[in-house]
Order: C-alpha cells, then sequence, then structure tokens
C-alpha cells in the first residue's frame, strides 16, 4: 500500500491519497468470493460446493462495493493510528471502484487538529487592578453575615420600607377580569422581587397594617412565575402586618458564630477575606486579558468542528443557567440558530486560545507529572469532604485523568506568562 499525507491551504486540513496495488486487490477480491462460497448456498450446490465461476457472477458487484468500503475505512484506520493523528472530522471520499485486475485508489480531505507554533507569548502588557478594601466593604460584608439571623418584629403605625415583611391577602385578575391566582394570607420580604417581581414591591412601599391597596402591572413574557408571564394583572392587597428587620446584636457572642473570639477579629478576618477575594478577582481579569492579547497575537484559523463544539457547549451551559435561575424555557422561544451565531465568535477565541496554550506547554517543555493530579485530587476531596481514595475511584476514567492534567497545564501555561508579563498595577477605590 502506497500513501500520501498533503497539506492544503488550510492548517488543520489534510489530504491523504492510498493506492493498493492490483496483486493486493486481485488477492482480496479472491479471498472474498472464497468467504461467500463456504457460507452462502447457490441453487443446486451445497455450501462450499459452488463453481467459483457462479460464485463470481452472482456476487461481483456486491463484492466489489463491499471490498472498497472495506478496504477505506481499513486503510485509513491504520494511517491514522500510524502517524498519530487527531482527526476531528472525515470530508467525501473520492474513491475508484474495486476491479479485478485494476490498482485501487482513493483520496480523502479530513479535518486535524491543527500543529500551532505560539508567538510573541512573553512580554505581554496587561493592567492588574488593586482594589482597596475600605472600612464600608467589611462593614457591609458583616450585615450580610447577620441578614440570615434576621428577626421581622411587628411595630404599631410602621409603614412598609425596603427590606421588610409584609403579611397580606391579595386577589390576582388579568385584563379580562379572569382569576390568575388569589391567597388568604401570605407574606414576603420586600428586597428581591420574588415572586411578584420589584414592580409589585414597588406598589407595597408605604403601606401600613389595615391598608387596602390596588395596581396593575405588566409582567415580560419571560417572568419566572408562569402564571403571569405574558399577561397585564391587577392586584388588590389587603395589608395584615407590616414587620421590621432588625439584625442581631453585632457583639461577641455573634462573632463567635464564625470562628472569631470577638467582633474586632471578625473584622479583621473580613477584612483579608475581601482582600484575598480581590485578589482572585484581579488575577482572573489579568488572565482574561492575557488570553485576549494572545489570541490577537497570533492568527490562524481553527478547525470548524472544534469551534462547533465549543459553541454548543456554551449553549448547553447557558440553558442549565436559565433553568436553574427558574426561566420558563418553553416560553423563553430560544432561538438556537441566533444563539450559536452569536457565540460562535466568543467559541472560535477559546477554541485558539486553548490550542496556543498546548503550543506553549510543548515549546516550554511543561509537564504535569501524576504526583500534582493526585495532588489536586486530595484538594478537591478535601473541600467536598469525601474520602480521598473514593474520590480517586471515582475520578479514575481516562477522561477525568485527562481532564485534570489538561485544567493542571492550564495553570502553569497561564503562571507563566504572568510571570513573563509586563504588568502595570492600577489602583480602585
Amino acid at each position: 500500500m502506497k500513501t500520501s499525507m498533503d497539506a492544503t491551504e488550510k492548517s488543520y486540513e489534510k489530504k491523504i491519497t492510498v493506492e493498493i496495488p492490483v496483486e493486493d486487490i486481485d488477492k482480496r477480491i479472491e479471498e472474498q468470493y472464497t468467504e461467500i462460497r463456504k457460507e452462502v448456498p447457490l441453487k443446486g450446490f451445497r455450501k462450499g460446493k459452488a463453481p467459483m465461476d457462479m460464485v463470481r457472477r452472482f456476487f461481483k458487484e456486491s463484492v466489489e462495493a463491499d471490498l472498497s468500503d472495506r478496504i477505506v475505512k481499513e486503510s485509513l484506520s491504520s494511517i491514522i493510528e500510524e502517524k498519530d493523528i487527531k482527526i476531528l472530522s472525515v470530508g467525501k471520499i473520492d474513491a475508484d471502484k474495486v476491479v479485478s485486475g485494476q490498482e485501487f485508489k482513493f483520496s480523502v480531505t479530513i479535518e486535524v487538529v491543527p500543529e500551532v507554533e505560539a508567538k510573541d507569548y512573553k512580554g505581554i502588557e496587561v493592567i492588574r487592578p488593586i482594589t482597596k478594601v475600605s472600612d464600608e466593604d467589611v462593614e457591609a460584608s458583616i450585615e450580610r453575615l447577620q441578614t440570615p439571623y434576621a428577626r421581622f418584629q411587628p411595630e404599631e403605625g410602621r409603614k412598609a420600607e425596603r427590606g421588610d415583611l409584609a403579611e397580606f391577602s391579595f386577589k390576582a385578575v388579568d385584563s379580562e377580569g379572569e382569576r390568575v391566582d388569589d391567597n388568604e394570607k401570605t407574606s414576603i420580604v420586600l428586597i428581591k422581587g420574588i415572586p411578584f417581581g420589584q414592580e409589585f414591591e414597588d406598589n407595597m412601599m408605604g403601606v401600613g397594617a389595615g391598608d387596602e391597596r390596588s395596581f396593575e402591572i405588566s409582567f415580560p413574557d419571560d417572568h419566572p412565575v408562569g402564571k403571569y408571564a405574558g399577561k397585564k394583572v391587577k392586584f388588590d392587597v389587603s395589608v395584615f402586618t407590616v414587620r421590621e428587620r432588625k439584625l442581631p446584636a453585632l457583639d461577641d457572642v455573634f462573632a463567635q458564630q464564625f470562628g472569631a473570639e470577638n467582633i474586632d477579629e471578625l473584622r479583621v478576618n473580613m477584612r483579608r477575606k475581601l482582600e484575598t477575594e480581590s485578589d482572585s478577582k484581579g488575577l482572573a481579569g489579568v488572565e482574561e486579558q492575557i488570553r485576549r492579547k494572545l489570541y490577537e497575537r497570533n492568527i490562524f484559523d481553527v478547525p470548524p468542528t472544534m469551534v462547533k463544539r465549543q459553541t454548543l457547549s456554551m449553549i448547553g451551559s447557558t440553558i442549565e443557567h436559565m433553568e436553574s435561575s427558574g426561566v420558563n424555557l418553553k416560553k423563553a422561544k430560544l432561538d438556537f440558530d441566533e444563539m450559536s451565531e452569536q457565540l460562535n465568535a466568543s467559541g472560535e477565541m477559546m477554541v485558539r486560545v486553548g490550542l496556543l496554550i498546548d503550543a506553549i506547554a510543548k515549546q516550554e517543555n511543561l509537564d504535569v507529572p501524576y504526583s500534582e493530579i493526585e495532588a489536586e485530587m486530595r484538594a478537591n476531596a478535601e473541600k467536598e469532604r469525601v474520602d480521598f481514595e473514593t474520590y480517586k475511584e471515582n475520578n479514575s476514567s481516562e477522561e477525568r485523568m485527562d481532564s485534570f492534567r489538561d485544567r493542571l497545564m492550564e495553570r502553569k501555561v497561564m503562571k507563566l506568562l504572568l510571570d513573563n508579563a509586563e504588568v502595570k498595577e492600577e489602583v480602585i477605590g
């Protein structure tokens, strides 16, 4: 068998040409006829007893067609394995017919993961934002710790403010006067727009015990509560009580619930936590700048198949996020073609940057030994509070190992790029 693999105008395509000599073709054809003669009975003859000329006459077309497909598949498989090609898709196969006494030739263009050489990846200029944590930031974060422990206490004559709890009954009808919803007694905290939406809460501001209030709201089509979505609804509300939110005392007893001996230590710990979060956010921003500039400095075509896979993955993640946020997907009227078009550019960038990260790892001789993968597993098991051996057993597949290796390699490459970048710090706040 004579084979050749040639480059095309596109870096992610290769043209494979294969020629099978006539003696090999004739041998394969005769083997096929012999196999058929053994297995298939012909009229008037037992299996294996029919004249070979008759077998050839009856099965010539099917043997030649079957053998053509088989030789193409076998040859491609052999070439891909021999040359260790990372194939993405197979194009149209241009093949001759298998004919006794003639050589067989075929060619096909395949889409492959391209060989990339990363350029200009050192000395990338980036800006790292440094956010100063203020006393107000610390106090606001501590208040968020207090919020789950808040108590709602009734206060005579109180008028509803943001954050209060209102207890009321209501009737809701649509523009035709048809019932949409009602409740003889319900309560909501007037702060997050759940479940009726922000406009409902705005209309409840200033109500007090014994008040009655009517108002109309036009709900958007994508409102998370299906019974309201896309409708103009009139609410008749009767208020029973308004309770003021009272946060727990900010004292040493409260601080001890969060591992601090006193309130001063809690403030110190919170400031340290906010500074760590700020540093992580700043680092993420710097890494995104590096990715963007790496992408801009290295222009090359990327395989459409890889871009399509990445785009589909992003669409899947978007849909999962929408579902977890309570969006009614049936009423959202998603246009997947439009989503694909919108996400295509981001998908193309992610694929190109991924290929460049792999190229940099090779050019810099970076490696991820198993000890580092195991250390990552231990850290994950500890974070998830799972026994290490159990976690290791559940994540030992080849696919999971590749995932760990890829993630750790990307971290190494990003550290190398950051260490060699020209970083300018910019103080914010």
